[in-house]
């Protein structure tokens, strides 16, 4: 029976611990979060799934002690409801270890590195918060955003972080500048890396840098669509594409142009051409081989004839 299988066991206690984790996060009202979470534990299910026949499930009592201790941790901290803070974002991190350690123990540890990477990107988001609110991207979203309604043609101006138009205006503060964006698809940039990992560390450089520029670019380009909004629709529609369900679509927008990006750069097969030298050999040969076919089909001819001139 699988219920007397500890691998059963282990995928239950996975399932249960995702389903809880995405709970508090639907309940802290973190959209971004919340989606980065689904797919990192749609990915770190799909990896275990992948190898559950070659994972080592033997671990011994100190860790297994440990693993389960980590798992009750978990468990207390939910019960408090905590908010959207560094201690919910590194409970997946602690649940996985957990887990990791409940299975197979401090030596098998090393067969979940991908799975920790992933959720250890949760426990870093914090600090790469406090970065960027330091370095302040509010007036630099401001600019871009004011050259983008510039080019399309809008009598926009700027003061400060305000966005004026003739009939109404946008302010950027903190939450608007771009640092949940760009953090959204450096978690997104983190999982392409462990699923798909690059051999050249400039590949993996370069990954991350378009990444983070294009959350930042795609929320200038939304920055700028509020503004429009703002002046010229009504409230009800810009609540709608500020902070209700339309604000998805700068997400989707962002993880779409960055799966465009990976495919033509790291992920699609180069085209095979055959090189110009090869190819004038390769026609070379083929021709002196058609002229030696044609030479053996013109040496009997030539045979005869000079057998008809000889004489009898």
């Amino acid at each position: 029976m699988h219920l007397q299988k500890p691998a059963f066991w282990l995928l239950a206690i996975f399932a249960a611990i995702a389903a809880l984790h995405l709970t508090l996060f639907n309940r802290a009202n973190e959209t971004d979060l919340f989606s980065i979470s689904l797919l990192f534990w749609i990915a770190a299910g799909s990896l275990i799934w992948e190898k559950r026949h070659q994972l080592t499930l033997e671990s011994g009592a100190f860790a297994s002690l440990l693993g389960t201790g980590l798992l009750a941790i978990v468990l207390l901290r939910s019960t408090a409801l905590p908010e959207a803070g560094l201690v919910l974002r590194a409970q997946p991190f602690v649940a996985v270890l957990g887990v990791a350690l409940l299975a197979s123990g401090f030596r098998g540890l090393y067969q979940y590195w991908k799975e920790l990477m992933i959720f250890g990107s949760l426990v870093l988001y914090t600090l790469f918060e406090l970065l960027l609110k330091s370095i302040d991207l509010a007036p630099l979203t401001a600019r871009i955003s004011t050259l983008l309604l510039l080019y399309a043609g809008f009598p926009v101006k700027r003061e400060g972080v305000f966005l004026r138009l003739p009939t109404g205006g946008v302010e950027v503060y903190g939450g608007c500048s771009g640092i949940h964006s760009i953090l959204f698809m450096l978690c997104v940039a983190v999982l392409f890396l462990v699923m798909v990992p690059l051999r050249s560390p400039f590949q993996k450089a370069v990954c991350v840098v378009v990444a983070a520029l294009l959350g930042f670019l795609v929320n200038s380009l939304r920055v700028a669509f509020l503004a429009i909004l703002n002046a010229y629709s009504p409230k009800e529609v810009f609540e709608y594409w500020h902070e209700g369900s339309g604000s998805m679509i700068y997400a989707m927008i962002s993880v779409v142009l960055f799966g465009a990006f990976c495919w033509l750069a790291f992920l699609r097969s180069p085209r095979t051409t055959s090189d110009p030298i090869q190819g004038s050999e390769a026609g070379s040969q083929e021709s002196g081989v058609r002229s030696q076919e044609a030479g053996v089909r013109n040496s009997p001819k030539r045979l005869s004839s000079h057998r008809v001139q000889e004489p009898e």
